[in-house]
């Protein structure tokens, strides 16, 4: 049996809850055909844990993500153009793929979980429209999020 370093077994976890988001069928079909293992290295290596931990406010919470969505490293996994796919896919999938990095209780600190859940983002489209509208009906409908 290999017993694995610390470091090994954090970066197991993180690879473990990323392969799940990005080869779930839903969100599979959004990105270019084999290169989801590319994408998965991509993601291990942009969220990046240590950083993560690092992040005291919203706002740079903020700065952080839309820097990673706003990456061009996502092109070459793009099946519809970045400028086309970048809000409508990347940000979902990293919004995902951050949330179940966080809330694995083994990768941070109560303390560090309890401060970042907090800044996570809810991912807008047509569903949690529709739920809202649903709630109030002056909440404005939008069926098609992307361009």
């Amino acid at each position: 049996m290999t017993v694995l370093t610390d470091k090994q077994h954090r970066d197991a976890l993180i690879r473990r809850r990323i392969k799940f988001v990005v080869e779930k069928g839903a969100m599979a079909r959004l990105f270019r055909a084999r290169t989801h293992g590319d994408l998965q290295d991509e993601l291990v290596r942009s969220v990046d844990v240590s950083q993560l931990a690092l992040i005291q406010t919203r706002a740079e919470y903020d700065s952080w993500l839309l820097s990673k969505i706003e990456s061009t490293r996502w092109k070459r996994f793009s099946r519809h153009g970045l400028e086309n796919d970048r809000w409508a896919y990347f940000a979902k999938l990293l919004n995902i793929v951050i949330y179940e990095v966080i809330s694995n209780r083994e990768l941070f600190s109560d303390v560090d979980w309890t401060r970042l859940r907090s800044f996570l983002h809810i991912p807008v489209d047509s569903t949690v429209t529709l739920h809202l509208s649903s709630l109030d009906p002056t909440f404005p409908r939008v069926t098609r999020l992307r361009v």
